[in-house]
């Protein structure tokens, strides 16, 4: 990321403000959720954060957490998610090629916690408003996509200059289909198999690992072409 615009601080600083606040008050709203299955759907998020796959030619990563973070929305609470969400933008932001900028690092987190905090109002606003909870999982899921990013696009147009809307509609066209299949599995999960405290996420373990393969075999198939086309007109 290059030198960032005094707007680019300022933006990243509310981001930054926002998840505070949001922290802060999950903190003073805490509530204890199941302790197991707290426990199953954390590890699982912490290990699909590893899973990531570089979007090209966009400056970030998509991990494959989200089916277990939206779990935690419907059965953890408002408290205990942010708090996994924490852990998941810390540990999803480094890799084994580079170490990721303090303010990179701070933004990651941020974000995702944003992200979780309005998939959690969103869930519960709509289980209270008599919803279903897969409706429920499938409002929140689209919440978090759009405050997840929302703000990363806007980074990357004052920090880097992109225009907006091509850069979003960018990230969407290589992101929406693992969003559906998250928001959808974790919503058939929650509904059917809410008693598997360990046996349903693990199926939701192998089948977000499956997604992970095919997508970095298929941008890392892309990328070869590119580079094969690059040099055979060079």
């Amino acid at each position: 990321m290059k030198s960032l615009s005094v707007a680019a601080r300022t933006w990243i600083a509310f981001v930054l403000a926002c998840a505070v606040t949001a922290l802060a008050y999950g903190i003073l709203h805490w509530t204890s959720p199941a302790p197991l299955r707290f426990a199953a759907l954390t590890v699982l998020a912490l290990v699909t954060s590893r899973m990531r796959v570089k979007l090209p030619g966009l400056t970030g990563v998509m991990a494959m957490n989200l089916p277990f973070l939206l779990m935690l929305v419907a059965e953890a609470g408002f408290s205990a998610s942010l708090l996994v969400a924490l852990l998941c933008g810390v540990v999803q932001s480094f890799s084994s090629a580079s170490k990721p900028k303090p303010v990179q690092l701070m933004f990651n987190a941020a974000t995702l916690l944003n992200a979780i905090a309005i998939a959690s109002l969103l869930f519960a606003s709509f289980t209270k408003s008599g919803f279903s909870i897969f409706v429920a999982i499938l409002v929140a899921a689209l919440g978090y996509y759009l405050a997840n990013t929302v703000p990363v696009t806007i980074v990357l147009w004052l920090a880097e200059g992109r225009k907006p809307l091509p850069t979003w509609a960018r990230m969407a066209e290589l992101s929406v289909p693992c969003y559906l299949l998250s928001a959808a599995v974790a919503a058939v999960t929650c509904c059917g198999l809410k008693g598997a405290v360990w046996s349903a996420p693990l199926g939701l373990l192998a089948a977000m690992f499956l997604t992970w393969r095919s997508y970095s075999a298929y941008f890392s198939l892309n990328m070869l072409k590119a580079k094969s086309a690059t040099s055979s007109t060079a």
